[in-house]
Parts: C-alpha cells; sequence; structure tokens
C-alpha cells in the first residue's frame, strides 16, 4: 500500500482534477478535493458549507478552514494508506492546519504538484466547462486572490524541496507522464 499524500495546487483551469484523477487510477490511492467536498456538503445542507460557500467561493475567494477543514478530516481520519489532495491547501492557513494535522498523525506531503497555466488557457477552458461558480469575473477574481495565496505555498514548498512545477498548458497525457516520472511510477 502506497503511503505518500501527494498535493495538487494550482490556479482554476489548471487540469489538477484531471490530473489527480488519472494519478488516483494509477495508484490506486483516493483523492479528495477541497472544491468537490464543499460542494457536496453544500448540496446536503451542511452549513458550514453554506455559508463558505456563498460568502466566499462566490465571490472567488478561499473558505476559511473553520468551514471547510473538518469535511477533509473526516476524510482522511478513515484512512491508512496515502491518498492526493486536490487544491488543498489552498492557503497560509490551511497549510498551518493541515501541517499540525499531519505532525498529530505522525505524516507529512511526500511531493507537491504545481500545475501552471497562463490566463489566456485558463480562460479558453473555462468555455469548456459550464458551472455554477464558473462566471469568467468571478474566475478572473479567483485567480487573481488566489495566485496571491498560492504565492506563499510555492514558496513554502519550495523551501521544503517538496515542490514540482509542471506546465499544465500541454497536453493531458505530456503532463500525466512528467507527474508519473516525477513519482517514478
Amino acid at each position: 500500500m502506497d503511503k505518500r499524500i501527494i498535493v495538487f495546487i494550482g490556479p482554476p483551469f489548471a487540469g489538477k482534477d484531471t490530473q489527480t484523477g488519472l494519478l488516483a487510477e494509477k495508484m490506486s490511492m483516493p483523492v479528495f478535493s477541497m472544491g468537490a467536498l464543499i460542494r457536496e456538503a453544500y448540496g446536503k445542507g451542511d452549513p458550514k458549507a453554506i455559508e463558505g460557500f456563498e460568502n466566499y467561493s462566490m465571490k472567488g475567494l478561499h473558505l476559511p478552514a473553520s468551514l471547510k477543514f473538518h469535511l477533509l478530516r473526516e476524510k482522511l481520519d478513515l484512512l491508512e494508506g496515502g491518498y492526493i489532495l486536490d487544491n488543498f491547501p489552498a492557503n497560509k492557513e490551511d497549510l498551518d492546519v493541515f501541517m499540525k494535522y499531519l505532525r498529530d498523525k505522525d505524516r507529512e506531503i511526500d511531493k507537491v504538484f504545481y500545475l501552471k497555466i497562463d490566463e489566456s488557457e485558463m480562460e479558453r477552458r473555462l468555455t469548456e466547462r459550464g458551472r455554477k461558480d464558473d462566471n469568467i469575473e468571478v474566475v478572473r477574481k479567483r485567480r487573481r486572490l488566489q495566485d496571491a495565496d498560492r504565492e506563499y505555498l510555492v514558496n513554502r514548498f519550495r523551501e521544503l524541496s517538496l515542490l514540482e512545477e509542471i506546465d499544465g498548458g500541454r497536453s493531458i497525457d505530456d503532463v500525466q507522464r512528467e507527474i508519473a516520472k516525477k513519482l517514478e511510477i
């Protein structure tokens, strides 16, 4: 059983969902998308998810950890092996909460993939998908705000020698091959 903890970060539409799904299948590991967990909890009427989605997500902002980490922790607490995280941690607060969680479990992050795409590619991909929070202005704002949050993470993960920067604008197969090579699988 693979016990690695692999994190994917990057701007909206960088291919995180696609790449984490392919990698999860290849490695037989679960993948957890914070966005998907929040949308699922929102659909079930979770008060924290509703507050977060309406007051933060729809404005392009990251939810505070106090409104979302419980959703992820519930899943992670059931696991013995490794897992893949899609867009979590997303800012310094998330990282602090997650690192404390990992220390308490005597675990650590093994690898962080930063999928990078430029704004024109992000907008091209946006037009191919339709979701409630996919308004072009909201997505542009989300990218601007989240790029600032992500800069801290990129620098911190680089300092910890965990970061692998990947050009997410290439074909799905090319990106997946590079990820697999970096993980030696």
